[in-house]
């Protein structure tokens, strides 16, 4: 199929350039959703492979205080003395926004375009124009409710990068906690320890909170300073190394925990809800799309994951800024 790309900003601009990189499945339990990363996964590798700018490294990640852990200083010398982990040796570390330029300079890309509506058949830009095609696919990650009708919400998250020496941290390293704070649904601010070395090897990106105050971007110096603090209780050397730079972002979060992945209506197609997985889930969510839109058979069934299973989309018109990748 001919393929065109819309994206309001420039790709890559959103919710996609501001993550970690993560490729996870050791925070994932059993169920569709793991099943779904697992296949993530394999295809984050073969896509390290044709673009090099994505620079997949399989870094590895330690769940803290796990309870079927064992003794972690033998894999990260600069945890805490006693601190238990679960070791999931095949977890990566990705560069996203570069992964997403690299197939995004595949294609025709409109930037700076805002869409408006979307139907069976055409997409309806803010100033009026219709474009005619066959399909689309709404991906405008927390910003997908106003062209899907979907109940997503922007969970904010914050994070804060330290100078620090290379090679300090050696996995990703993640509470084991973590996965209670993406399941919950209260609306106050959790927080979870996540820590890693950035590709680069010159800082260490230590996270993470959620809180659901819509596209509120104000960065908290409390919220850092908690995150700080808790993560500095597993990796004490924190303490010592300086802030170098703090920011937020949307995570596209759904009542159920699970993303959105299929067919609207006829023509109209989805691909959001993933919470803090998109990165991991991204590029396997776009495939197991295409297979559905062409009529072949599915990597995974995708069942588990049909935005159908929410209320009726949006009457033709509805108005929003947000365009249709998420950028």
């Amino acid at each position: 199929m001919d393929v065109l790309l819309v994206d309001r900003g420039a790709v890559a601009g959103g919710t996609t350039g501001v993550g970690e990189g993560n490729v996870l499945v050791c925070d994932k339990p059993p169920g569709p959703e793991r099943d779904l990363a697992l296949l993530g996964r394999e295809l984050w590798l073969e896509l390290g492979e044709r673009f090099p700018a994505a620079r997949v490294t399989r870094k590895g990640a330690l769940l803290l205080d796990h309870p079927d852990g064992s003794d972690g200083a033998g894999l990260e010398p600069a945890l805490a003395p006693g601190v238990r982990v679960l070791h999931e040796p095949d977890d990566l570390q990705v560069d996203p926004g570069a992964m997403t330029r690299a197939l995004a300079a595949g294609l025709p890309v409109r930037e700076g375009a805002a869409v408006a509506s979307v139907e069976q058949g055409s997409v309806t830009f803010e100033g009026g124009e219709r474009l005619a095609c066959d399909h689309v696919v709404v991906a405008t990650g927390p910003w997908a409710a106003a062209l899907t009708g979907l109940p997503v919400e922007p969970r904010k998250g914050q994070l804060v990068a330290l100078a620090a020496p290379p090679g300090l941290i050696r996995h990703k390293l993640i509470e084991a906690a973590y996965v209670d704070a993406v399941a919950a649904a209260d609306e106050g601010v959790a927080v979870a320890v996540v820590v890693e070395q950035t590709l680069d090897g010159d800082e260490v990106l230590v996270g993470s909170s959620r809180e659901r105050v819509g596209f509120e971007a104000t960065v908290s110096a409390d919220v850092t300073e908690a995150m700080l603090g808790r993560a500095a209780r597993f990796v004490p050397a924190l303490r010592e190394l300086p802030v170098t730079r703090s920011w937020c972002g949307f995570r596209p979060w759904l009542p159920d925990g699970l993303p959105a992945l299929g067919q609207l209506r006829p023509g109209v197609w989805t691909s959001t809800g993933h919470e803090g997985a998109g990165v991991c889930l991204g590029p396997i969510s776009g495939r197991l799309l295409a297979q559905l839109i062409c009529g072949e058979q599915p990597d995974l069934d995708p069942s588990p994951f049909d935005p159908r299973r929410f209320s009726a989309g949006p009457a033709s018109g509805s108005r929003s800024p947000a365009g249709t990748s998420g950028g």
